[in-house]
Order: C-alpha cells, then sequence, then structure tokens
C-alpha cells in the first residue's frame, strides 16, 4: 500500500482466512486434530481434508485467471482487511477508508481520500455490508469512481460446506466487475 502511514504495522491483519493457502493450512491443522481425538476416523479425516485442499487449489487457479486482467488497478477499500487475499492473488488496495472499521475518518482524512480518487480518475471504492456505506457515498462525491462491495465475512452467503469457496469466489467476482467497469 502506498499509504504505510496509515498503517499500524505492530498489528497482525487478523484476515487470514481471505488467503486459501492459509486456508489449506488451517484444514491441515483441523484434519490432525481430529484424527487424534478420534484415531478410528483418522482415514476419512485425512480423505476429506485432501478433498478440500484440492478444492481449494483449483479455487486459487480458478481466482487466479479471473483477476489476471484488473491486476496493477488501484482501489481503495473501506478498511485494510484484505492483505492476505491481495497478497495471493497479485492486486493491491492504493487505500483504505478507515484504518479500523471502529474508528471513523475525519474530514481532512475524506478530503485527502477524495483528491486521491479524483486523481486515479475511473478507480474503485468499496463498501462492507457491516458498515454503513454512507461514508463511501462521501468519498465518491464529485468524482469518477464507482462503488462495489466487498464482504470478507461472508455475510450475505448461506451457511453450508460451500461458504468458504463462495465467499472467496464473490471478493474476485465483485473485484473485477467493478475495476472493469462491468456488473
Amino acid at each position: 500500500h502506498d499509504d504505510h502511514d496509515e498503517h499500524d504495522h505492530g498489528e497482525v491483519d487478523p484476515h487470514v482466512w481471505l488467503d486459501p493457502e492459509n486456508a489449506k493450512a488451517m484444514v491441515h491443522e483441523i484434519e490432525e486434530a481430529l484424527a487424534k481425538a478420534d484415531p478410528a476416523n483418522a482415514a476419512t479425516y485425512e480423505s476429506n481434508a485432501e478433498a478440500v485442499m484440492a478444492k481449494l487449489d483449483s479455487l486459487v487457479a480458478e481466482i487466479d485467471s479471473e483477476l489476471q486482467p484488473v491486476k496493477g488497478r488501484g482501489y481503495i477499500v473501506f478498511h485494510d482487511a484484505y492483505q492476505y487475499f491481495e497478497n495471493r492473488f497479485g492486486v493491491s488496495a492504493i487505500g483504505s477508508i478507515t484504518v479500523s472499521p471502529e474508528v471513523l475518518p475525519g474530514a481532512e482524512r475524506i478530503s485527502d481520500l477524495q483528491e486521491k480518487v479524483r486523481s486515479l480518475d475511473a478507480t474503485c471504492v468499496f463498501s462492507e455490508p457491516q458498515f454503513e456505506p454512507k461514508l463511501v457515498a462521501t468519498v465518491t462525491e464529485n468524482t469518477n469512481a464507482r462503488t462495489g462491495v466487498l464482504d470478507p465475512l461472508g455475510a450475505a452467503i448461506d451457511k453450508g460446506p460451500n461458504l468458504y469457496f463462495t465467499l472467496i469466489r464473490n471478493m474476485a467476482s465483485s473485484l473485477k466487475n467493478c475495476l472493469l467497469g462491468s456488473g
């Protein structure tokens, strides 16, 4: 990110699940814990874990290909929650509206963001369904920026075995559609 002064590098980004490679590590740890707790079914846990990891490998290839046309295009996110996703797939936000969703930006910060959006011309500014979208509307006011929604928590996704895969696919689609000006 270009706005390093906006980040507190002393804190760890807790959004580790947004990188499917981290999800694979979690699946492996869960499989080992289940096998240790229930050795009689260890082979089943291992088989299930291998199947999920193969699906995660396919997901990474799919998303990497989907995001290829938008690599290098700047965008602004509501809060700095996407580093794991961005690093995995080679995309990067050029700024965030707020460092922490609990701390709203002041007038000077909003003005700076508006200027950044204007100077980038038709970039995208993303809101999140969990937070007030008015802030994004204010930042994009009198600019050519498009708006989109990124949902790092899967708030609107039905629970079930495909939730994670849908979460990652939805984020990629939202990024691509906004940055390409479609959808």
